[in-house]
């Protein structure tokens, strides 16, 4: 991936459920050698009981705020569970409104990374199938009120080498009950602000949120969306950061023109 000279929007990064934020390190590093600014945030969902989503948003908010008090450009990308987060948290911050408004900065676009797009009332319990989901495991969930993760190289990593995968295993932390029984916020992708803005990055091999529910997601929010494609497991920005780094360069560029 080349460097770009200009001057990029910053790109915010909300991982997926059990995701620490290193696990989205090197992804974020690509950025920073393609050009772009980027910052993960640290969702306290992660290893955390009793937190929700609107948690998570005010954690990410926390750091999305500073940058459009400088008058900074951002690209809001969430991963998975990320989606839910994302969809709250972009609500009313656009760069079109706020330009109305008088204010420097804003968000220029929003990036769904193989994520949910949440609909109203909707959790992500009920968005992931419920007691069907094939990823999640509440076998400690009363106990210590963190939702487990299970058959992960399957779902999240089937196109990473095995001892790849071990590690990032390794890393994952329980996930907040509280957060995958909430609600967002706010379902900041119908604003009419991000039309022309919104994008969704498909994962044609994914094993947990398989191409035929991403492209359920896509139909059924009844917006149009910039969809780009990538041949790649549920963690693309792992297995194929560069292609991954290159469509959101794309997309930074489309935002701009749109």
């Amino acid at each position: 991936m080349a460097v770009i000279s200009t001057p990029q929007p910053h790109v915010l990064i909300i991982p997926g459920a059990w995701h620490p934020a290193s696990t989205m390190a090197s992804f974020a590093d690509a950025l920073e050698a393609a050009g772009f600014p980027a910052t993960v945030v640290a969702t306290r969902s992660v290893g955390t009981r009793d937190v929700t989503i609107q948690d998570d948003e005010a954690q990410a908010k926390a750091l999305l705020q500073p940058l459009l008090d400088d008058g900074k450009d951002v690209i809001v990308l969430g991963h998975s569970y990320g989606g839910f987060v994302i969809t709250g948290l972009i609500a009313g911050m656009d760069k079109r409104g706020r330009e109305a408004q008088g204010l420097r900065g804003g968000i220029l676009g929003v990036i769904y990374l193989s994520a949910f797009i949440p609909i109203e009332g909707e959790t992500t319990f009920v968005a992931a199938g419920g007691n069907d989901c094939t990823f999640a495991s509440a076998d400690n969930i009363e106990e210590t009120g963190l939702l487990g993760s299970k058959e992960e190289k399957y779902h999240f990593y089937n196109d990473i080498p095995d001892e790849v995968a071990e590690r990032l295993v390794a890393s994952l932390k329980g996930h907040s009950g509280a957060a995958v029984m909430s609600t967002p916020s706010s379902i900041g992708w119908k604003d009419k602000a991000y039309d022309g803005r919104r994008a969704y990055i498909r994962t044609l091999q994914d094993n947990a949120l398989t191409i035929k529910y991403q492209d359920e997601l896509i139909a059924r929010s009844g917006v149009e969306w910039l969809v780009k494609s990538v041949d790649a497991s549920h963690s693309a920005f792992f297995s194929r950061t560069d292609e991954v780094v290159g469509l959101v360069a794309e997309l930074a560029v489309e935002f701009a023109k749109n």
